[in-house]
């Protein structure tokens, strides 16, 4: 086998849409006609020009590639010239790197480069051929990812057309190449030009920001239209890998182990290969070798002897893994990564697999009733009761095919310090390159993973539609089989709810377009491809309307109305939290603003102000601004008296406050099961209901629900009579806690001291109360032990007391490494105590953390020397709180 790798270098240019494939030499001919200068003019705007040149322009345009466009940004690609392009990429990341398009997160360019989609693109590259390469069987073009509309031309000739960008493309090729040099021709479109002849079934997207509601008929990643979390930008592109593949014999093409049942130390796995032949009229024998490997020793060996027909055969053999070291998630033990490797013997040509890593771990989703009727929704891992604790992954870029490797790891180890245990692959986005669900794996993050449908209804009417569907999930659920972390596949975002409950007639469709995707072809993929592994036909689901509170999985959106239970408004009611009766949360989220080097980043310049159009093109809009204003509102100051500085910190501790506050509710239910925010990760810079923005920065919301998802958390809530407190340990190791509790003021007078010993059992919760009785506006009660954070039962009301005026300061700052050691201190109750240095992307174990009188409080502050100021975000009484008396009760 032999391959050539097509990554590097490329020859692209812009057409007009009518340019089909069958124009390919005309397009070619622009090649050698003028040569690309160096330094390519800035990009231009067909009526900067005057009437006598913009008629010049169009006559016969410079000799070098440029772009114009006029007032309805319509596009005009030169006569001459191509431009260089780094494949693997996308076309936008071209362009701006060849200066014709700008940046499109900076200041408002995203409404500039909106002309891309209406061009053709034209991509071109030389290779060289072997004789020997000619001699194989098959001579593959693979090419991982194309987006989207796709022709391929092949030394003039037409090899293929390709329109899925979730599904790769190969196609033997052999018979259009000859030895020595080769050309390669791909034509692209966005896509978009499809949807204006389609005849549209009932479809939703949900967003001013969206520009074609036809997205559904497209396979690629929806939200590149436009959501209502970010702008539209259209692109088209060649993604990951692409190579040449010539081999004969045979080759491992798919393969995953299962792990179906523990024995003490002992794993009952499965290994599952696919194996193709190359010569398709004829048997062979092979011998089908394959190997585990622990920290570099071999654990088993196992050999096969099998006579193969051309095409596709399958082999399986079960075994006994002596001792083996499981994979958990994220907190609850050790994620014990095996190698996977295997290799084909025929006719004396030997062909290796690439070696996978794989996790030996039982997965179970326990959806059994309960005595009232209700039903369980938790994960089991190894047998173990599992909380997910997480966030809604989407894609890193709205150009998503220029995301460095090195982003994906930052991304997952963010989230595995947050003690994430799960990410949900949110349905409008894409399924991720290996390197994600390896960086999954290897952290303990489990996935949630929807397949690539949201918020519409897609045309399973047509048979060509259907085609791709089917292509699309036999393709991931396969490639995604071996993985660890996979922990359910959901057939899309919200489509069943939409159905269910978001349309009245004559909006609603007559039927449930999308069900022969959702509820035939997906399910049997996954029972074929990776059958230990669930699958639900969409999220949320479960219960006769798809978003019932009390089975399945919830989006918990409600607190912009009343609940139609609760009676509150979650907002501003905190206690509604506790009161929501969802098992599992797979959505729920909260504004908050990044922090301000951000927002100096894409304001490229200009000044940081409300009124500026660039901060509200960024999310910073009217209907976004009135929740995060009036929730600033009602639990910490007066969100009028702030200036941008100040919204920017109150506003990133109010969205910090109301996940953890969710986290909490949720982790102290018996029946809760999970709470993933909505969402962990942004595609582009806004103001927005991310914990890590979009240049990885960390938000301020990111520390709030670290201490939330803690995996040894004490959490207490005053109750009629006193307080319930719950103890939780996720971890594997047992230990007695001695639980301190009682009452303190915010001056740091006790009463009520009492202490409660437990035996703290692994991967468990339990609950007890405490009769106090005190004044619940002049304090508040408590829990601490060694190991654990302070919890006190103050909730996110901050504005119904009055705080004491904090006197923090640093004590003491220590270096350590590369780190410094940072000790704080102050004498009363106080809130929201930061540090910060001169860079707001620093690195800390904590912060924005609660002092308690007298209690000395480390911080790390990470791969930093410069010394961090300490400050304090204080909450503002509200007038009520500040006429009020503090003889009233609590209840």
């Amino acid at each position: 086998m032999s391959k050539l790798s097509l990554a590097g270098a490329w020859k692209l240019r812009g057409e007009f849409m009518d340019v089909t494939a069958e124009r390919y030499n005309e397009v070619l001919r622009k090649m050698d006609a003028a040569p690309v200068r160096a330094t390519l003019p800035a990009f231009l705007k067909l009526e900067d020009l005057s009437e006598e040149e913009q008629a010049e322009f169009l006559k016969d345009p410079n000799p070098h590639f440029h772009v114009m466009t006029d007032k309805s940004n319509h596009a005009f690609p030169s006569k001459y010239g191509f431009i260089p392009m780094t494949v693997p990429g996308d076309v936008t990341t071209a362009l701006i790197e060849n200066g014709i398009a700008e940046e499109p997160f900076l200041k408002e360019n995203t409404k500039k480069n909106q002309w891309i989609k209406d061009l053709s693109w034209w991509l071109v590259r030389d290779f060289d051929v072997t004789e020997e390469m000619l001699n194989e069987d098959i001579v593959r073009l693979n090419i991982e990812m194309l987006d989207f509309n796709a022709d391929i031309i092949v030394n003039g000739m037409p090899a293929a057309h390709h329109e899925n960008a979730f599904c790769a493309f190969s196609e033997d090729i052999k018979r259009f190449l000859h030895v020595g040099k080769n050309q390669l021709v791909i034509r692209l479109t966005s896509g978009m030009e499809l949807h204006y002849p389609r005849d549209a079934v009932s479809f939703y997207c949900a967003s001013e920001n969206a520009i074609c509601d036809q997205r559904v008929y497209t396979r690629k990643p929806q939200f590149t239209y436009g959501w209502d979390w970010c702008q539209p930008v259209p692109t088209c592109g060649i993604g990951r890998s692409i190579e040449i593949e010539a081999f004969s014999g045979a080759q491992v093409i798919a393969s995953r182990v299962d792990t179906l049942k523990l024995d003490g130390d002992d794993a009952e796995v499965e290994f599952h290969f696919e194996i193709e032949k190359s010569d398709m009229v004829s048997s062979a024998e092979c011998e089908l070798t394959y190997t585990l490997e622990f920290e570099g020793k071999t654990v088993y060996t196992g050999k096969k002897t099998l006579m193969l027909v051309g095409g596709v055969n399958f082999a399986e053999e079960r075994v006994t893994i002596k001792n083996a070291k499981l994979w958990w998630p994220n907190g609850y033990g050790a994620q014990n990564l095996y190698t996977f490797k295997a290799c084909c013997v025929t006719k004396g040509i030997l062909h290796e697999m690439q070696p996978k890593k794989i996790g030996i771990r039982t997965l179970e989703l326990d959806t059994s009733k309960l005595e009232d009727g209700s039903r369980n929704f938790f994960f089991k891992v190894n047998g173990v009761r599992i909380f997910c604790k997480g966030g809604n992954w989407v894609p890193t870029d709205s150009l998503y095919l220029r995301t460095p490797k090195e982003s994906y790891e930052t991304l997952v180890r963010e989230g595995a310090a947050a003690h994430f245990t799960m990410f949900r692959m949110w349905g409008g986005g894409t399924y991720e390159p290996d390197c994600f669900y390896e960086y999954c794996s290897e952290y303990g993050i489990l996935l949630m993973h929807d397949f690539m449908y949201a918020c519409a209804f897609y045309p399973d009417h047509k048979n060509d539609f259907l085609f791709e569907a089917e292509r699309e999930a036999e393709y991931q659920t396969k490639r995604l089989a071996h993985y660890p972390c996979m922990a359910i596949w959901t057939g899309n975002n919200e489509i069943a709810e939409s159905y269910t409950d978001w349309f009245p007639a004559p909006i609603k469709p007559e039927r449930f377009y999308g069900e022969k995707i959702f509820n035939y072809i997906q399910p049997r993929a996954v029972h074929r491809n990776s059958p230990l592994v669930p699958y639900m036909p969409s999220s949320p689901y479960f219960g006769d309307r798809a978003n019932e509170s009390e089975q399945g999985d919830v989006h918990a959106w409600s607190f912009f109305g009343r609940h139609p239970k609760t009676k509150f408004k979650f907002v501003y009611e905190l206690e509604a939290f506790d009161r929501i009766p969802a098992r599992f949360s797979s959505e729920y989220g909260f504004f908050g603003a990044q922090m301000e080097s951000t927002v100096r980043r894409y304001l490229d310049g200009t000044e940081m102000r409300f009124d500026n159009p660039i901060w509200k093109h960024h999310g910073e809009f009217d209907r976004k601004r009135s929740n995060i204003d009036g929730a600033i509102d009602r639990h910490l100051t007066e969100f009028k008296a702030l200036d941008e500085h100040g919204y920017l910190l109150y506003s990133g501790i109010m969205q910090g406050l109301l996940y953890a506050e969710l986290a909490e509710a949720m982790r102290r239910k018996p029946y809760g099961a999970g709470d993933l925010i909505w969402m962990y990760n942004d595609c582009w810079p806004e103001t927005g209901w991310t914990i890590i923005d979009y240049y990885l920065t960390r938000k301020i919301s990111f520390y709030f629900l670290k201490r939330a998802f803690a995996t040894k958390k004490l959490i207490i809530r005053a109750c009629e009579g006193g307080a319930e407190v719950t103890v939780i340990n996720e971890t594997p190791e047992a230990f007695t806690a001695d639980i301190h509790c009682g009452y303190m003021t915010f001056t740091g007078e006790t009463d009520s001291l009492c202490t409660k010993t437990l035996k703290v059992a692994p991967h468990s919760m339990q609950q007890f109360h405490i009769s106090v009785c005190n004044d619940l506006k002049r304090g508040f009660f408590f829990a601490s032990a060694e190991g654990f954070d302070t919890a006190d039962s103050l909730r996110a009301y901050y504005r119904d007391y009055v705080f004491p005026e904090s006197d923090a300061k640093i004590e003491k700052v220590e270096q350590d490494g590369n780190d410094l050691l940072v000790t704080i201190r102050a004498s009363v109750y106080t809130p929201f105590a930061y540090l910060m240095t001169s860079d707001d992307r620093v690195h800390y174990d904590d912060n924005y953390v609660t002092l308690y009188p007298n209690e000395p409080k480390t911080l790390r502050v990470e791969n930093c020397t410069e010394t961090p100021v300490l400050h304090v975000a204080a909450p503002a009484p509200s007038e009520e709180t500040k006429k009020a008396s503090y003889t009233d009760s609590w209840f």
